[in-house]
């Protein structure tokens, strides 16, 4: 099965809570008017936050990264 990368960058969130409304499961506003992504692990390297995904889970989170108006969440695939 392959496996996707979600990178989100949550500085740049604007909290608009798009993500969440489409993906709730993923995405969750916070009290400082940011979206986390659930069970994401900030990466040092690249000052984003990351999370490793199933195919499964590939098109809600593809719904939540197109309707983010600032474009801070992008999604690769890391193997098959």
């Amino acid at each position: 099965m392959a496996k996707y990368k979600i990178s989100y960058n949550r500085e740049g969130c604007i909290g608009a809570s798009s993500c969440v409304a489409v993906n709730p499961t993923f995405y969750e506003m916070k009290e400082d008017g940011k979206v986390d992504l659930t069970n994401g692990k900030f990466n040092d390297k690249t000052k984003m936050w990351e999370l490793i995904i199933d195919e499964k889970d590939l098109a809600i989170n593809q719904e939540a990264a197109e309707v983010c108006p600032v474009l801070v969440i992008k999604i690769e695939k890391i193997e098959d």
